[in-house]
């Protein structure tokens, strides 16, 4: 219920007052901050790793580095935790990197080193800059995730022009900012992998869903045309179709699937041998109705 009720609150409004006109939607304001770093100073042993992660049921990786962009709980935190317990160091890119504090100080307890940076993801400079520093401090990234959404819900004949660009920025022009600095740093070295993260509205136009279709359309055509031309290269361009609801701790009378599990997918996909690569997967819960949810 509260959910709905926030949902209809950021659809976007028009009042007009004779010639002039105020669009306005009711959001979070959030700013782009700092963020924290968590590093070891001397790496640890296999098995001293071995033991900091007791849910493993084997040695961990070679290290490896994920960046994270899109942080937030639920998800997010999740895809995080999992691949810290994978042994992953990790680079986590939010808006508000505050807020990953916590986050940034459980995770080191695996061992790894964790870092929050405050970026916009639409921000062509900002991605920049980010990447530049990943390189600086922690090398080339073997997994890039963008896992960013952003909708407002309205029918087409209601939306405003500011709703339909600030979805269509976040949901693809964001994904290839992100997916472009990943690939350029990744070809240097012939490895990687970039995951763009869909939804239902990737795949299916639903009515009152045009804001969020149309990015997420846009971000699995770039997720296509980037895997012809990368996987050439060594480059493995995935994307990721969350079909379903996520659990975030509070009952629903819809499916949901568990953050965890989808997590543990992605980096499936991270793992995959080049002779049998995965170029589009979609997830939801085993008694999910196909199609229906975000």
């Amino acid at each position: 219920m509260r959910n709905r009720v926030w949902r209809n609150l950021k659809t976007w409004k028009r009042l007009s007052f004779g010639a002039v006109s105020l669009i306005f939607r009711l959001d979070r304001s959030v700013r782009v901050t700092r963020g924290h770093l968590r590093h070891e100073q001397a790496l640890l042993s296999r098995a001293e790793r071995t033991r900091a992660l007791p849910e493993r049921q084997s040695l961990p990786r070679e290290r490896e580095l994920a960046v994270l962009v899109g942080v937030g709980p639920g998800f997010g935190y999740a895809l995080a935790e999992r691949l810290a317990r994978e042994g992953f160091d990790l680079v986590l890119v939010s808006r508000d990197a505050e807020r990953l504090a916590p986050l940034v100080a459980a995770l080191h307890a695996n061992g790894v080193t964790v870092e929050s940076i405050g970026v916009d993801a639409t921000d062509e400079s900002g991605v920049a800059k980010l990447f530049e520093r990943v390189r600086a401090q922690h090398g080339i990234p073997n997994l890039v995730v963008y896992s960013l959404q952003y909708s407002g819900p309205g029918a087409a004949i209601d939306i405003e022009t500011p709703a339909f660009e600030a979805s269509w920025r976040h949901n693809c022009f964001g994904a290839f900012l992100v997916g472009r600095a990943a690939a350029r740093s990744m070809l240097e070295r012939g490895s990687g992998t970039i995951v763009f993260v869909g939804s239902t509205s990737s795949l299916v136009g639903r009515a009152a869903h045009l804001n969020l279709a149309i990015g997420k359309f846009g971000q699995r055509a770039l997720a296509q045309v980037m895997a012809r031309e990368l996987w050439p290269k060594g480059i493995h361009v995935v994307h990721a179709v969350i079909d379903a609801d996520i659990a975030e701790g509070v009952a629903a009378p819809t499916p949901q699937a568990d953050p965890h599990h989808l997590a543990a997918g992605i980096v499936a996909v991270h793992d995959q041998p080049r002779t049998a690569w995965t170029s589009e997967l979609d997830l939801r819960p085993w008694n999910e109705a196909f199609w229906e949810h975000c």
